[in-house]
């Protein structure tokens, strides 16, 4: 993930409305490059960094035009919004820990996750990955389990390649032009002519844009680059330690940007935010392309103890939805990510704090709970409780009241294509016609980047399920009055909120009429698509799924519950564990046996221990070697 070089668009746009510091101090607050106050899956007493690079940085160089990108690409947001609950002894019953994980790689057919058991060469593990993966990432050995989400740390930065202007096919570096490795691909197309791609490297990693009427060039320098199979293979023989330390020796390796977890037997629990974190020179802005004629190169790599990584912590817990690690860790340079005080791993926190223990089933369930709650209910009907007390409009008044006896999730218990509540639709409307009021004046053409509330709708299902849209974040903290620039132009909170809540109202009145019954939303489903993260086809239309209604969940979600004794492990992978399909177009038995059950809340028992292998197994192929 990098929008560094929309970044410096918006930055721009922003600039021709403002001025330079105004635009500033209005991306700081859509998009900061630190916070504070954010919720943590490390708590301060738990961790504090020894050194975290905090060098102060100078405004960015703002250029006259967006750049005239020759091969802008295509900006293919891939899912990775995951989510992981772990539980140490004094919040498990009937286990000394429980671990729930639920891995995002988007809903297809077939599916991009399979089980696997590995044992033999060194190895007992089981559990499931993705395929092609050599690595198990979600599993457990005879000792201890583990899991991941998606780090957002910042390990790529884009650097602004000075063309020659006697020579585009050289950039400036150190003092010279030097030429860009070069090399040409050839692509073939079934039914179509041959189509060429020439590569360009510059010393800083491969070019992903030209800007050729500017004189210059972006390259994309990766912390991660060459370290691919060290960061493999450290993952894959994490799967052999049996204590904490083991775990933690294996966590410093890998170099992309990853949350870690771990629970065993014995009752310990941890988190690593693992990643190899480079050390930018004063001046250097992570959310800007940075200057590629020497004088931002990067210093080295931070040391793993800047990496937040607790084992034990004092709360007895762990729970993380892709949230800030730790204080002091740098944002991710995303327009559209970031980390506030309103962030969804609040909704797994207030679950986990609202009762003393849970046992595996009760721990299981927060995935459902969590799928259908909304994640942006906590921060706005809080600011409509605050807000109601000075609404004299009747409307208004039965609105709010109407909110504010919400529970804050959107259910269709019923089965009947809409959502059992009409606080859906008006929670929804309201949010959207807020968002336009209070952002869309301050941030003009910019405002296209964070319009969005990100909620699914019928024909167009979220990417990765729901999060607080940056937009949405902005909102927050302007409603709070915490943001640099008045997004709100003086006005106070309860007249805005008001005037949003109204014209929503009204929305709604006016095609549904004024009895808040009728006020009931199609449910979003959720379509497996045969079509690939990149939206290259991989399997047949014909082949394709489609759910009832959309959960805000992992692609697969799995469970090791850790007691003195074993390991019992559970997981449910859809559609099913096959993806074959004969050339007479019959599916594989297993090919979608897991479908209904990843819509019913269900689970499986991951076999791991001989005896059950041999109770439960329903053939055996036995392959003697020469």
């Amino acid at each position: 993930f990098n929008t560094e070089i929309e970044n410096a668009q918006i930055l721009t746009a922003l600039a021709q409305q403002h001025g330079t510091q105004t635009a500033t101090d209005i991306f700081d607050d859509l998009n900061p490059r630190r916070t504070t106050g954010a919720p943590t899956t490390i708590a301060a007493d738990d961790w504090s960094a020894s050194n975290i690079e905090a060098t102060a940085h100078s405004l960015p160089t703002i250029a006259s035009s967006d750049p005239v990108l020759d091969n802008p690409g295509t900006a293919a947001r891939m899912s990775g919004f995951s989510n992981c609950i772990v539980l140490g002894p004094t919040k498990a019953n009937d286990a000394n820990a429980i671990l729930v994980n639920g891995p995002q790689f988007g809903w297809f057919v077939p599916a991009y996750t399979y089980s696997v058991g590995l044992h033999g060469a060194g190895f007992n593990i089981v559990g499931n990955t993705p395929f092609a993966y050599p690595v198990i990432l979600f599993g457990h050995n005879a000792d201890i389990a583990w899991g991941s989400t998606w780090g957002a740390g910042d390990i790529v930065d884009i650097y602004r390649e000075q063309l020659n202007p006697d020579n585009t096919a050289q950039y400036m570096f150190k003092g010279s032009y030097r030429d860009f490795q070069t090399r040409t691909e050839t692509i073939k197309i079934k039914g179509a002519a041959d189509k060429i791609i020439e590569m360009h490297h510059s010393v800083h990693g491969p070019v992903t844009a030209f800007d050729k009427q500017n004189l210059a060039a972006y390259a994309k320098h990766r912390s991660w680059d060459g370290k691919e199979l060290i960061s493999l293979l450290a993952w894959m023989h994490s799967g052999r330690a049996s204590n904490p330390q083991q775990w933690l020796a294996y966590a410093e390796q890998p170099a992309l940007n990853i949350n870690w977890y771990y629970a065993d037997r014995a009752g310990n629990i941890g988190y690593a935010f693992v990643g190899h974190y480079p050390q930018r020179v004063d001046g250097h802005d992570n959310r800007y392309p940075a200057d590629g004629t020497g004088a931002m190169e990067w210093q080295g790599r931070q040391p793993f103890t800047n990496n937040p990584h607790v084992i034990d912590p004092a709360s007895g817990y762990i729970a993380n939805w892709n949230n800030k690690p730790a204080e002091g860790v740098l944002n991710p340079d995303e327009h559209w990510y970031s980390w506030s005080s309103a962030d969804r791993v609040e909704n797994l926190k207030d679950t986990i704090e609202s009762q003393d223990r849970f046992s595996p089933e009760q721990a299981w369930n927060i995935i459902e709970s969590s799928s259908f709650a909304d994640v942006n209910a906590k921060y706005f009907l809080q600011l409509i409780r605050q807000a109601a007390p000075q609404w004299n409009d009747p409307r208004l008044q039965q609105a709010g009241a109407l909110l504010e006896n919400w529970d804050g999730s959107s259910r269709d218990r019923d089965a009947d294509g809409f959502y059992d509540q009409a606080q859906t639709l008006l929670f929804q409307t309201f949010l959207d016609q807020l968002l336009k009021d209070v952002l869309a004046d301050d941030l003009g053409p910019a405002f296209k980047w964070f319009s969005s509330t990100g909620y699914p709708s019928p024909g167009r299902p979220t990417p990765s399920g729901l999060n607080i849209s940056t937009g949405l974040k902005t909102l927050v903290e302007a409603l709070k009055g915490s943001t640099r620039y008045d997004f709100l132009n003086g006005q106070d909170v309860p007249s805005q909120l008001g005037a949003a809540l109204l014209t929503a109202v009204s929305r709604i009145s006016d095609v549904r009429g004024e009895d808040p019954a009728r006020w009931r939303m199609p449910v979003a489903p959720r379509p497996y698509s045969s079509k690939n993260f990149l939206g290259i086809p991989q399997a047949d239309v014909s082949s394709e799924m489609v759910a009832p209604i959309e959960h805000n969940r992992g692609t697969e979600n799995n469970m090791m519950v850790m007691t003195a004794d074993k390991v019992i492990g559970y997981e449910v992978v859809p559609p099913g564990q096959s993806g074959f399909i004969s050339p007479a177009g019959e599916k594989h038995q297993h090919y979608e046996d897991q479908f209904d059950l990843y819509n019913t809340f269900g689970k499986r028992r991951i076999w791991f221990y001989p005896q059950d292998v041999e109770a439960h197994k329903v053939s055996e192929t036995v392959i003697t070697l020469p």
